[in-house]
């Protein structure tokens, strides 16, 4: 039930215009041009980060896969130029069309890409990659859940850098408190040649990244996108100069970063459970019968005077979330197993990459995440205990996933990243409808926004009535 916030705010918030003062265009065309889309994700889910980055070639053809070690050689389709507009056709079929602006940036309608400069230089100084994500706290009298990374690389401009990660996951709130944390760095030599960054470690390791960055200008620090996600300049005084939208902060309790074990003062007595046992204990208060039987299932909610309704077909392996503004259809999101697509007022965008890896994975928290299907990976996971109860974590396929649970074995709140993907969801005002308690009141981050969503009707195994043909 977590499959509709990631689109809601496509339509009501234009986030690209806050990077508007990190970079400067070129007027030329083509090139590889970067920018930063906001949207949602259903019960249980919240506002996303989408770190968007095209590389147009100069015989046509396109790729948004970045990240991928093929990203020079791969095609994701062609693009057609008429005017000032830009048409991207995808190799499945589907379509995409940019306006170019006066200043030579790319109009998608919801988003700005900006361009970014192919000189083989990288600006000297230090850029980083944060995202700090929290839901709850004491101004909505529920637990705070938060998670922080951060990813630093520093260039010397003579051929030398260092890098730095860190990660933590904090749990905070009324006599709860808790976490995890890591770190790791490195440093070697580095050259760039033709967007592509070689990373030389002192260790004898040797990685390799897209990279393209702008230089910046007087009024403008410098920033880069690496492997499609953007890194921002640190000013001299180790302040990063970002966009406003790419981080946000809590208001709540303070954080703990390091776990108490189950014997500290305040823990709950007796021996840590294991997962499975916890696991066991959360089917049982949750419907374990009625969640492994949902088959499909509609959910109604309103945020903002919009109303959201969502159809999810787990049997056909797809959902289908339409958001109505005023009475009238504004947005449409359909996802598959492989493919996807959004229509928002009239023009319709293919599903990213990131997108279609999220729908297939985001099922692993939330009430949908102790379904059968998903224990196994849940039963694996590591507890930890805290004053009021125990996170749990563990991963799949890379994913990581996090649920924060109450001594009477309430979810309290869950957290995933998958992929570039980063969600901390808070959960309040439960109910129990066809079997099955669910949270109809969730207030979810992805680090850029905090959102409130409040469900107002959820119907298992009924009749989807939609057309799923309509390809608007």
């Amino acid at each position: 039930m977590k499959q509709w916030n990631y689109f809601i705010l496509q339509t009501l918030l234009f986030v690209s215009v806050a990077l508007s003062s990190a970079c400067q265009s070129s007027n030329t065309f083509p090139g590889v041009y970067a920018g930063v889309k906001l949207s949602l994700n259903p019960l249980g889910g919240g506002m996303n980060r989408t770190d968007v980055v095209i590389l147009f070639r100069k015989d046509k053809t396109f790729t948004d896969e970045l990240e991928k070690k093929d990203w020079k050689t791969a095609v994701r389709g062609k693009y057609v130029i008429s005017g000032k507009k830009i048409q991207l056709l995808y190799k499945n079929g589907d379509k995409d069309e940019f306006d170019m602006t006066s200043h030579g940036n790319l109009d998608a309608g919801t988003f700005v890409m900006f361009k970014m400069e192919l000189d083989n230089r990288v600006p000297k100084g230090s850029y980083k990659f944060k995202f700090v994500s929290g839901a709850g706290g004491i101004a909505t009298g529920t637990t705070y859940i938060g998670s922080s990374s951060n990813r630093e690389l520093n260039f010397d401009g003579a051929g030398n850098f260092t890098t730095e990660r860190q990660s933590a996951t904090v749990v905070a709130g009324d006599n709860i408190g808790g976490g995890t944390s890591s770190k790791s760095d490195g440093r070697g030599k580095y050259t760039l040649t033709d967007g592509a960054l070689t990373l030389k470690y002192d260790n004898g390791n040797t990685t390799t990244h897209s990279f393209f960055a702008s230089a910046g200008d007087s009024k403008n620090k410098p920033m880069a996108v690496v492997d499609g996600s953007f890194y921002f300049m640190e000013d001299d005084k180790g302040n990063k100069t970002e966009s406003k939208n790419s981080t946000s902060s809590r208001t709540g309790s303070t954080q703990n970063t390091s776990a108490p074990n189950s014997n500290s003062p305040g823990a709950l007595s007796g021996k840590l459970p294991t997962a499975v046992e916890l696991l066991s204990s959360l089917r049982n208060k949750y419907g374990a019968e009625a969640i492994d039987g949902i088959r499909t299932y509609k959910v109604t909610a309103e945020f903002n005077g919009i109303k959201l309704v969502s159809y999810n077909d787990l049997a056909g392996n797809r959902f289908r979330n339409e958001m109505y503004q005023k009475g009238k259809l504004v947005v449409v999101e359909q996802i598959s197993a492989t493919s996807g697509w959004q229509w928002v007022n009239g023009k319709k965008t293919p599903a990213t990459a990131a997108r279609i890896r999220e729908a297939q994975y985001n099922d692993y928290v939330g009430v949908l995440g102790l379904q059968q299907k998903y224990n196994k990976a849940f039963a694996q996971g590591k507890v930890m205990a805290n004053k009021k109860g125990y996170s749990v974590g563990f991963q799949v396929d890379g994913n990581t996933f996090i649920y924060v649970i109450d001594k009477d074995y309430n979810i309290v709140g869950d957290s995933y990243v998958i992929g570039k993907n980063k969600q901390i969801n808070a959960y309040s005002n439960n109910r129990t409808i066809a079997g099955i308690r669910l949270p109809f009141t969730t207030i979810s981050s992805n680090g850029t926004n905090k959102i409130t969503i409040n469900y107002q009707s959820f119907e298992a195994n009924g009749t989807l009535d939609t057309d799923w043909s309509d390809p608007r």
